[in-house]
C-alpha cells in the first residue's frame, strides 16, 4: 500500500475507534432538563410541639421531636407528629419466589432487594440496592421538595394477612395544624420483579391538610444507588443509564456528577445498568422528576431518582408507582407488553428499551451475532466455544472478500516497480503523478485500498460484539475456562494486584489473552506487509507494528469474550494468510510470474 493508504486506514481506525467510544458516552441528544435549582422560600411547616404530658399507656414520656437540619432559602419539610403511644423500631423481610425485601419501620423504607434467581460470582444473591455508609435507603420520603430531609420517624406497621404486603402509618400536622395520617403501603406479587407502593395521605375530619412546600406536596426517592454492588462505573464492568419513556418514544438523559429534572408526564423513567435496572412508573399524575448523580458522604458514584408531587388539593389522596427492580432480560422486560404475562397487567410499557441499543449498525450486526451466538450455544452449551464457531462462521462468510484482498496486495507489490518509476519521472509534478497512478490502477484491475477492506469491515463486527457483550443477559458470568476464563462479559486476569494509573491507561491486572491477541495481530500484519523499501513500504513496516500496539492497549481491559474473538479471527486470518501465500509460492515455482491467483488482463 501507498503512503495515501497507510493514511486511509489510519483515518478510518481513528473514525471508527471515536465512533464506538462516542457511542457509548455521547450517542444520545441531552433532553430538555432543566437543572434543578434551590427553592425561593415560601411557606415553611411549622414544628409543633408535644405536650410534655403527653404518656405511653406505661406512662412513659414521648420523645420529643427530632430537630431536622434546614436548606437556606428552601422548606424543611419539617412535620410535627402526633402520637399517642410508643413506637418501637423493627427491621423484617418479605419473601417471594424472585425477592427476597428487607424493611424497617425508620420511615417506612426498604434496606435491601435480593434477587433469588441470580447470582454474583461468589454465590451470593445479587443485591439492588448500594447504600455503603451514605444511611439513605429507597423508598425515602420527603415533605416537600428533592432537597428536603427525609422523614425519618418511626412507622406504625400492619402486616398483610395474605399474601407479600405492608403498611407503614403515622399521623402528623401540617403547617395549618390540621392532623393527617400518611401511609405507605408495599404489594409484592409471588412471580414478578415488581414493587407496587401506594401513597396515602389522608384526613379524618374531611379538612384540606395544606401540603404545599414550594410547590411540592412531598417527594418519594429511590437512591442513593442500584445494584448489584461494583468498584466502579467504568463502563466496561458497570455503567448507569438514565432514560425515561414518553409519548412512545425513549429519551436519555446525559448525566455527569449533577442533578437533572424532567418536568413532563412520563411512561416510566429508569436507571439502568450493566445487566439490571430500575425502573419506576408512576401514575398519572404529572410529577416533577429529578435524576441526581452528586456524590454524597459514604458513596462517592450516587444514582438517585426522585419524583416530586405536586400540591395536594383534598382531604384524601392516594398515588400510586410500581417500581421493576430486576434483571433486563428480553423476556422478562418484554412481558409488560402483554396484559397477560405479568401480574399487574401492565401492557405496552416497552420496557426493553432500557437495553435496546441506538446505534443502528451496531444494533443490526448485534443482533445477527446474537442469532448466531445462541444458535451455536444451544450445540455446544459454552458460550466461549461458541464465540470461536460465530468467529469461524464470519471468516468463512468474509473469505471471499479475503481473497480479494490478498489478491490486490499481491498485485499491488508486482506494480512497485512501475510505482516507483511514475513517481520517480513526475517527483516534481504531483498533479500529474495521481493521474498517471490513477490511469495504471484502472488498467491494471487493482485498488489501493483493496487490501484494506477486510481490516476495515473488522472493525464494525468488534464494536457490536461489544455492544453484545455489554447488553445479552445470559453473557453474565459465562465462564469458558474455569479458572481463568470465568466471566466473558468481564476481563479476565491471571495475576491482580492494586491498579496503576499510566496516563489515561489503568494497569490493575496481568492478563493473558491481550498478549497473545498482541502476538497474532503482529504476526497477521507481518504476513501482509509488503517486501517494498521505499517510502510506502517502510510506512507499511511501521503499521505493522504501531497497530498491534495500540490495539493492545485500547482492548486491554476490555471483556474477555470481544478479546476471544479478536484473537480467534487473528489466528484463522493467519492461517489463511498462509496457505495463500503458500499456494502463491508454489505456482510461482513452478514458472508463473508472481501474480498470485489474479491473472493479468490481456
Amino acid at each position: 500500500m501507498d503512503k495515501r493508504t497507510v493514511i486511509a486506514v489510519v483515518l478510518a481506525v481513528v473514525v471508527i475507534i471515536g465512533s464506538m467510544i462516542v457511542q457509548q458516552r455521547f450517542f444520545a441528544p441531552e433532553q430538555p432538563t432543566t437543572v434543578a435549582e434551590p427553592a425561593d422560600g415560601g411557606p415553611q411547616p411549622v414544628v409543633e410541639e408535644q405536650p410534655a404530658e403527653a404518656q405511653t399507656a406505661e406512662g412513659a414520656e414521648q420523645p420529643p421531636v427530632a430537630e431536622q437540619p434546614s436548606v437556606p432559602g428552601t422548606a424543611t419539610g419539617e412535620m410535627a407528629l402526633v402520637t399517642d403511644q410508643q413506637i418501637e423500631e423493627q427491621t423484617f423481610t418479605l419473601e417471594t419466589e424472585v425477592f427476597r425485601v428487607g424493611f424497617t419501620n425508620r420511615g417506612g423504607q426498604i434496606t435491601s432487594i435480593e434477587l433469588k434467581d441470580f447470582s454474583n460470582t461468589d454465590g451470593s444473591p445479587v443485591e439492588m440496592i448500594f447504600s455503603q455508609d451514605s444511611g439513605i435507603n429507597p423508598f425515602s420520603f420527603r415533605f416537600g421538595g428533592v432537597d428536603t430531609p427525609p422523614v425519618d420517624a418511626l412507622f406504625q406497621v400492619e402486616r398483610s394477612l395474605i399474601g407479600a404486603g405492608v403498611t407503614f402509618s403515622r399521623t402528623f400536622r401540617s403547617q395549618t395544624g390540621v392532623p393527617f395520617t400518611l401511609k405507605k403501603s408495599y404489594l409484592l406479587q409471588p412471580r414478578d420483579y415488581m414493587i407496587e407502593l401506594r401513597v396515602s395521605i389522608e384526613n379524618s375530619i374531611n379538612e384540606y391538610p395544606a401540603l404545599n412546600y414550594n410547590g411540592y406536596a412531598y417527594t418519594l426517592g429511590f437512591g442513593p444507588q442500584i445494584g448489584p454492588e461494583f468498584e466502579k462505573l467504568d463502563r466496561r464492568n458497570e455503567f448507569r443509564e438514565y432514560l425515561y419513556y414518553a409519548d412512545e418514544k425513549r429519551e436519555n438523559v446525559r448525566m455527569k456528577q449533577e442533578s437533572k429534572q424532567i418536568d413532563r408526564r412520563v411512561t416510566w423513567a429508569a436507571i439502568a445498568g450493566k445487566y439490571f435496572a430500575v425502573i419506576a412508573v408512576p401514575d398519572t399524575t404529572q410529577y416533577l422528576i429529578t435524576y441526581d448523580t452528586r456524590p454524597i458522604e459514604g458513596l462517592n458514584e450516587q444514582s438517585s431518582l426522585y419524583f416530586s408531587r405536586p400540591e395536594i388539593k383534598s382531604a384524601r389522596s392516594t398515588d400510586l408507582f410500581r417500581f421493576y427492580v430486576g434483571p433486563k432480560k428480553q423476556d422478562v422486560l418484554k412481558s409488560y407488553n402483554d396484559a397477560e404475562k405479568n401480574a399487574y397487567k401492565l401492557s405496552n410499557m416497552h420496557f426493553e428499551e432500557t437495553s435496546t441499543r441506538r446505534f443502528f449498525l451496531t444494533n443490526w450486526l448485534a443482533e445477527v451475532l446474537k442469532f448466531f451466538l445462541e444458535l451455536f450455544y444451544r450445540l455446544i452449551p459454552n458460550y466461549g466455544v461458541a464465540i470461536i464457531l460465530v468467529t469461524v462462521l464470519l471468516k468463512v462468510l468474509l473469505f471471499p472478500l479475503t481473497r480479494k484482498s490478498y489478491e490486490s496486495t499481491a498485485r499491488m507489490q508486482t506494480l512497485q516497480p512501475k510505482i516507483n518509476e511514475l513517481r520517480e519521472k513526475y517527483k516534481n509534478n504531483p498533479q500529474k503523478l495521481n493521474q498517471e497512478m490513477a490511469q495504471m490502477y484502472k488498467k491494471e484491475g487493482v485498488s489501493p485500498l483493496g487490501g484494506c477492506l477486510p481490516m476495515l469491515l473488522q472493525f464494525p463486527i468488534l464494536i457490536a460484539f461489544y455492544s453484545l457483550l455489554n447488553t445479552h443477559f445470559a453473557l453474565r458470568g459465562a465462564v469458558f475456562i474455569p479458572g481463568w476464563i470465568n466471566d466473558l462479559s468481564a476481563p479476565e486476569s491471571v495475576i491482580s494486584f492494586t491498579p496503576i494509573q499510566i496516563l489515561s491507561f489503568e494497569f490493575g491486572a496481568i492478563r493473558a489473552l491481550p498478549f497473545i491477541m498482541l502476538v497474532t495481530t503482529f504476526l497477521s500484519s507481518k504476513l501482509m506487509q509488503s517486501p517494498s523499501t521505499d517510502a510506502s513500504g517502510r510506512n507499511m513496516k511501521m503499521m505493522t507494528y504501531m497497530m498491534p500496539i495500540m490495539f493492545f492497549f485500547i482492548l486491554y481491559n476490555m471483556p474477555s469474550g470481544l478479546l476471544l474473538y479478536w484473537t480467534m479471527q487473528n489466528i484463522f486470518t493467519v492461517a489463511q494468510q498462509w496457505y495463500i501465500n503458500y499456494r502463491r509460492q508454489k505456482k510461482n515455482a513452478g514458472g508463473g510470474a508472481d501474480l498470485g491467483p489474479l491473472k493479468r488482463k490481456k
